[in-house]
């Protein structure tokens, strides 16, 4: 997992130590600013915070009334904790081959796997890049089915004005501290489809919020992480983590291994999102168009060396670029080189990022997508957030643009 966001802050640090001893640390008033501010940046109406994205995708999965093996048909190339959810739900994964170009789920191919059992269309924006959404509408308006956006990876993009999140039936944003904004835990459902939000209102009203014990412990973990994984002392910040993380002092959730909701005991599966983690987010929010502005900046900086992109495609507004990512031939030994420089950490390395084997429990057979396993053979990307100063990877850029082992075309989109 990389770090951070990039836009976390010494005010952040100062609010959230502040409220570890407020009497309104799990439920308050933060919780509805946050929720709100969200409605006014993204033209949203009907917007809900979850102490995580998977758990938000999970109570969609239940607002839309999923039945034991329903089919959800997902891209081949995304998180384990997607899968994951979808087998809580009591429905099947059913996996769909991506498109080389920008590791989106190949449209092309959505209807060939379409069954009386369909029920659920998944966009996924993968790396921070817009999926075809206006042809998997399309698609499910063609077969009446509901499309839910997942845009964990692309908060803040948007096409013809609206943003991504808000396009499908439903979207839902992760904000951990991998993604695009970071509240320590957190995530955002997006209801945009009347027809559920009675459906979607009822079930939330009756979801837990975390522990306060727990809740602390997430805000404690974000304070420290803040701290350690600061670029001055990143390196032994890393290994005090690793220490407190063995002593359980450092809190995330980890449910990746776990294909049974009942599997799941230390936490609420789902929860909503605590009142001094929204607080982080309403921060985080008001930064969101700093944000983006400096990952457009860093992404430039690689592009113009590898030349991977149009200059068009890299500064349109359907793209972020939370990864700027490309395929190449070597990657052990480029990873190897890079990962001296910077926390590397090239994500979806397996067609379920975070499971490394036994894909049948998620329902995956291996040589069913071909493009998909070729491309976590070769995948590469570079982080774009605050704290990488690209310019300190200015040799390797260019060792590497000279090497030949780049495998995707320049130009390509």
């Amino acid at each position: 997992m990389n770090v951070f966001s990039g836009t976390n802050n010494f005010f952040e640090i100062k609010s959230t130590f502040r409220k570890l001893f407020s009497k309104n640390m799990v439920d308050g008033h933060e919780i509805v600013l946050y929720e709100q501010a969200i409605k006014n940046i993204f033209n949203a109406n009907n917007v809900f915070t979850f102490a995580s994205g998977r758990m938000g995708f999970y109570t969609i999965l239940k607002a839309i009334d999923i039945k034991k093996d329903d089919e959800i048909i997902i891209p081949s190339f995304t998180c384990v904790v997607v899968p994951n959810a979808i087998l809580y739900s009591g429905a099947k994964p059913i996996y769909c081959d991506i498109q080389e170009t920008d590791f989106n789920i190949d449209v092309s191919k959505i209807e060939t796997l379409i069954t009386s059992k369909t029920r659920v269309l998944y966009a996924q924006h993968t790396f921070g890049q817009m999926s075809n959404i206006n042809k998997i509408i399309e698609i499910s308006k063609k077969y009446n089915l509901i499309v839910i956006e997942d845009v964990a990876l692309a908060l803040g993009s948007k096409i013809h004005n609206q943003y991504a999140g808000t396009l499908g039936d439903f979207g839902y944003v992760s904000t951990d501290r991998s993604k695009i904004i970071n509240t320590g835990l957190g995530g955002i459902v997006f209801v945009n489809n009347k027809n559920y939000i009675k459906n979607f209102e009822n079930i939330y009203r009756n979801i837990p919020y975390l522990s306060e014990t727990l809740t602390k412990k997430i805000a404690i973990s974000f304070i420290i992480n803040i701290i350690t994984l600061n670029p001055w002392f990143y390196w032994l910040g890393k290994f005090i983590n690793t220490i407190l993380s063995k002593l359980k002092i450092l809190v995330y959730f980890l449910d990746e291994p776990f294909t049974n909701k009942d599997q799941i005991s230390k936490y609420p599966y789902p929860a909503r999102l605590s009142n001094i983690l929204a607080n982080i987010g309403l921060s985080q929010i008001q930064l969101l168009n700093k944000n983006l502005y400096n990952r457009k900046k860093i992404t430039n900086y690689y592009n113009n060396i590898l030349q991977i992109y149009t200059y068009d495609y890299i500064n349109s507004k359907q793209n972020v670029f939370l990864r700027y990512s490309f395929l190449i031939k070597n990657r052990n030994t480029w990873e190897e080189k890079f990962s001296k420089k910077i926390d590397l950490s090239i994500w979806f390395k397996t067609i379920a990022s975070g499971r490394n084997n036994n894909f049948e429990e998620i329902n995956y057979n291996i040589g069913s997508n071909n493009t998909s396993e070729y491309v976590c053979k070769h995948i590469f990307n570079l982080p774009t957030h605050n704290q990488i100063k690209p310019e300190k990877l200015e040799k390797l850029l260019y060792e590497l643009k000279n090497s030949g082992d780049i495998i995707t075309k320049e130009h390509i989109l």
